[in-house]
């Protein structure tokens, strides 16, 4: 048995990386040394800054959405707004990567340029048609994605007049958009909330963590973008098969969880760990607090600020300076990113007054934040007070 193996192809390596002191960054050769650098660059000692082409294509290896924010923003997927275009420029970019061997410093090469979308249509003309796959012809349809100076289409127009018909049962109805907002506006809490998530489906996205549909409708329960994803393309079949006012009145009756069954997606729904925990509190049910501290350290919005709830339970009342909201924040933004956190395991630490115990079994703590995260719980009960229960 070879004393180490290739980690790309796993076949007996024989040649270890130079560059660094990584372990297991042996080949059995440099085709496979090459393949392999999109994912050992980030374990590695590059001599140079990692160009953002290298993050798509990190990315488009392990079958995820890229998280870089300079790397959405420079191949587009911050322009491409919808999760279906983001789920097709991905597509794209895997045919190049893996199917044309495009290297990242070749898309890196051509952004710098200016010529990254006339390089991926020479890429993919060199090949027979019948080849080209699915995402090249929706690419050539959708070229302003990559073209910062064509104009694109009025994406938030489209969604807007989607879910005014849906919830209003016209597909024809065509008022401008300035009227169908101040109307919705003037809606009940809950309804809103439900347009919000419908207009999203229809348009087959899914809310961030700065909004409220975000924890309403379950997507707080989803432990990456993945899942998120998932939960998204269920609410959007839901969407197709009821009406508004059935999904509304599931939603003032907390009953989503239900309604989902109905559809036929109760073996999905129930994959989602805790997504129960949540469909069971919307309407005029009070969500747990570990919900909306998840949204507000995952939300990029600066101006979004704790719930009461949040300060009151998470620790947040602790905090004396801005450093120490950011710092805990930060913490706790880590351990929803981590695969072992679990949001009900918190919570119920938090009520038990437990939380440094708790986090600090997840990601390492300093030793400020046993202060910091202390909180009112666990709260007196009446053998506490033998007096008051006499």
């Amino acid at each position: 048995m070879p004393d180490h193996e290739c980690a790309h192809c796993e076949r007996p390596g024989t040649q270890r990386c130079s560059g660094c002191k990584d372990p297991n960054a042996w080949y059995c050769g440099p085709d496979c040394q090459r393949k392999s650098w999109p994912l050992h660059i980030f374990h590695c000692n590059p001599t140079k800054p990692i160009n953002t082409a290298y993050y798509i294509a990190q990315a488009v290896i392990q079958d995820r959405f890229p998280d870089h924010e300079q790397a959405l923003e420079d191949y587009g997927f911050t322009r491409a707004f919808s999760m279906e275009n983001r789920s097709n420029l991905l597509g794209l970019y895997k045919g190049l990567y893996m199917y044309l061997d495009v290297a990242p410093k070749d898309l890196h090469r051509w952004r710098v340029r200016g010529i990254l979308v006339q390089e991926i249509k020479a890429a993919f003309e060199k090949i027979p048609e019948s080849h080209r796959g699915g995402y090249y012809p929706w690419f050539l349809k959708n070229q302003w994605i990559l073209e910062p100076a064509q104009e694109a289409p009025d994406i938030g127009r489209e969604m807007i007049l989607r879910g005014w018909r849906y919830s209003i049962g016209d597909p024809t109805s065509n008022p401008p958009s300035d009227h169908i907002t101040a109307i919705v506006k003037g809606w009940p809490d809950d309804k809103q909330a439900c347009y919000e998530q419908c207009m999203m489906s229809l348009s087959k996205m899914h809310p961030g963590p700065a909004q409220r549909s975000w924890i309403d409708f379950g997507f707080c329960t989803c432990e990456d973008e993945y899942v998120e994803s998932r939960l998204g393309v269920i609410y959007a079949q839901i969407v197709k098969q009821c009406t508004f006012n059935e999904l509304l009145a599931a939603y003032r009756a907390s009953s989503l969880a239900p309604l989902i069954d109905k559809y036929g997606f109760g073996a999905d729904r129930e994959s989602i760990t805790h997504l129960q925990d949540v469909l069971s509190s919307t309407g005029s049910a009070t969500s747990k607090s570990v919900w909306w501290l998840k949204s507000f350290v995952l939300a990029d919005a600066v101006t979004l600020q704790p719930r009461r709830s949040v300060v009151a339970d998470y620790g947040f009342m602790n905090c004396e300076q801005p450093q120490d909201q950011e710092d805990l924040k930060a913490i706790y933004k880590k351990f929803f990113q981590c695969r072992e956190a679990d949001p009900i395991a918190l919570h119920n630490a938090a009520i038990a007054g437990k939380i440094f115990e708790y986090v600090g079994g997840v990601v390492k703590l300093k030793k400020k934040f046993r202060r910091l995260m202390k909180n009112l719980y666990p709260l007196p009960t009446e053998q506490s007070f033998p007096e008051i229960a006499n």
